[in-house]
This record gives C-alpha cells, sequence and structure tokens, in this order.
C-alpha cells in the first residue's frame, strides 16, 4: 500500500473508533457482509485472522470461504457474489485481460517452490533428462517455471518425461516412487520429505530464478484481489480490508509460532511439519513499485513461453488497485 492509501487508512481507521456519529453514518454505507474467498495458503492466514478477531463487526459481517476451487471464485467474483479473493498473481492477470473487473491488492506470497528427487539427488538440470517430473497443471506457474529453468540450463523440456496430475495427488504419486521427481509448493514439500525417507530436496526453485534474475529469489506467485465494483461502491472499505491484511502478514511474521499453530489448526496439518514449512514461506507484501517491477519481469517471462497463463499480454495500470 502507497504512502498516501495507508494514510488514507489510518484516517478512517481512527475516525470508526473515535466517532459514534461517523460509525453510524459509515455503517448505513456499508454492506452488511464481505465475502472473500481464499485457498488455504499462508496468504489466507491474515484473512482468517482478521475474520476470528471480529475486528470489523461492530459495522459488518465478514465472512471468509476456505476453498481450492479457483475456478469457482473466478466464476464468484465476476458475478459480485464475493467481495475479494486469493488467487495466482497470474490467474488475477488473465480474467483482468478476457475482461473480468478485478483489481490487484497486493501480492503476498513469493513462490515457495521446489524440486524433490526420488531416491537421487539432482545435481544439475540435466540430471532429470530421461526421467519423470511430475507437475499440477499443464500451462500453469510450475509448468512454466519447469520449463523456464530447463531451457535457461540448456534442458531440452522434451527430454524429460512431464506427467501432470493436480496436487496433492501428485506428491502421492511421488511418494510411493511412481515418478522420479516432482516440483511442490510448501507445505507440501515438508511433508513430503516427512513421510518419504529416500527423496531428497534438489533444487530451491527461488534460487534456481535468482541466479537468472539478477540475484532476486522473488516470484510473485499469490495475490489478493477485489472486484472493482465493490472497490468503486466501498473504497473505505477496501481500503481497511488491505490495510488489516497488511497488520496479519507483519504479525505472523513478527510470530512465527503463531502463524504455524494458526495454519496448523486451518488447514488441519501436523505441527511439526508446518514447522519446518514455515521456514521456506515468503509472506510479505514490498513496496508497491518494486512489486509491480518483479511482477513485470515475471510476466515478461511468461509472455515468451506461456502467453494465454495471463491473457496474452501485460496487464494495463488500471489491473493494479
Amino acid at each position: 500500500m502507497g504512502k498516501i492509501k495507508l494514510y488514507k487508512f489510518v484516517i478512517i481507521l481512527s475516525c470508526l473508533l473515535i466517532s459514534s456519529l461517523f460509525l453510524g453514518n459509515f455503517v448505513n454505507a456499508a454492506p452488511q457482509k464481505i465475502v472473500i474467498q481464499t485457498p488455504p495458503v499462508p496468504a489466507a492466514l491474515p484473512l482468517l485472522r482478521m475474520e476470528s478477531l471480529g475486528e470489523l463487526d461492530n459495522f459488518i459481517d465478514l465472512d471468509v470461504k476456505v476453498s481450492s476451487d479457483h475456478q469457482r471464485a473466478i466464476s464468484l467474483i465476476s458475478k459480485n457474489e464475493i467481495d475479494f479473493m486469493i488467487t495466482g498473481a497470474n490467474v488475477g492477470a488473465k480474467i483482468y485481460n478476457k475482461g473480468i473487473d478485478v483489481k490487484l491488492v497486493n501480492v503476498n506470497t513469493w513462490a515457495i517452490d521446489y524440486l524433490l528427487t526420488n531416491g537421487f539427488k539432482a545435481e544439475q538440470w540435466s540430471d532429470l533428462e530421461g526421467k519423470t517430473l511430475s507437475l499440477p497443471l499443464k500451462g500453469g506457474p510450475l509448468d512454466f517455471l519447469a520449463r523456464y529453468l530447463l531451457k535457461a540450463n540448456q534442458v531440452d523440456p522434451e527430454e524429460v518425461k512431464l506427467i501432470y496430475r493436480p496436487l496433492p495427488n501428485g506428491a502421492k504419486y511421488f511418494m510411493i516412487g511412481e515418478v522420479d521427481s516432482i516440483i511442490l509448493p510448501e507445505p507440501l514439500v515438508s511433508k513430503t520429505l516427512t513421510q518419504n525417507s529416500n527423496s531428497y530436496l534438489s533444487f530451491d526453485i527461488q534460487k534456481e530464478w535468482a541466479k537468472l534474475n539478477q540475484g532476486d529469489e522473488r516470484v510473485p506467485f499469490v495475490g489478493l484481489f477485489v472486484g472493482e465494483n465493490f472497490m468503486k461502491e466501498y473504497p473505505g472499505l477496501t481500503d481497511i480490508i488491505a490495510g488489516k491484511f497488511i497488520e496479519g502478514v507483519n504479525y505472523y511474521n513478527n510470530n512465527p509460532k503463531e502463524a504455524v499453530s494458526d495454519a496448523s489448526k486451518y488447514f488441519n496439518i501436523p505441527k511439526p511439519i508446518m514447522e519446518q514449512a514455515w521456514n521456506r514461506v515468503n509472506l510479505n507484501i514490498y513496496p508497491e513499485s518494486e512489486s509491480k517491477e518483479l511482477i513485470n519481469n515475471y510476466f515478461n517471462h511468461i509472455l515468451d513461453i506461456y502467453p494465454e497463463m495471463i491473457g496474452g499480454n501485460l496487464p494495463d495500470e488500471e489491473f493494479y488497485y
């Protein structure tokens, strides 16, 4: 959030707390409910914390729905049946370019993906030639990263046997030894390493990305989006949700034990696994200009391999909140 928007957020929140007259007027102008859909990922934690603390209960009903169904979220936000959603940065860009009115409020999760290998440790990307590599979706972000990194390391992706299985099914097949390698996000990485003693963490995808991108490991993967109609009708509330989300991110980064405890509770993941996973999670919000530069770099690389991943072209400035 820029300085102006942060200042506006502070002013609005202060007024809500100290002025009962203003609060009454605000209630009348506010929706009865704000609905947010999010998959069970680290970025959900600030939203779930916001809901559980009930800090907005005096004037709105905040309803956070946890679901892995991104397509349903897209359908609902296009019909104004939900107000915010957490989804892939590229997914948001794609639907924006296809005419669905959404705004990117922030990118909050920076790729947390790793290449695991079964029964051997890959020292270089060419070690995957002739072997099977499991990916969750053809034309998806992990498929893009795999092809991008293989090509950059002089390996023809056609020389690797790419297999597409949705998460977490791909992880299950990997754990029983049916595939040689897999790219997974956290916390599936920690879960798989814990349950399969024959697996190795061969490559940190972020470090591999950094080798090709001026040493910067941040890959903008997951964002918070708002429906444009909601944003225009309730700009003050949009600022408040954006500001409270930042508060939640900062809280969990400053209190990792609480992050582990809440993630374990909400996502039904054993605490020891979540403790390992959290050490490899980059849940952060960076300055707007910095984020835009990272997003454009990522999207430009996508355009070279899978342009349809972002709807065929870079989104314009109106894409950004």
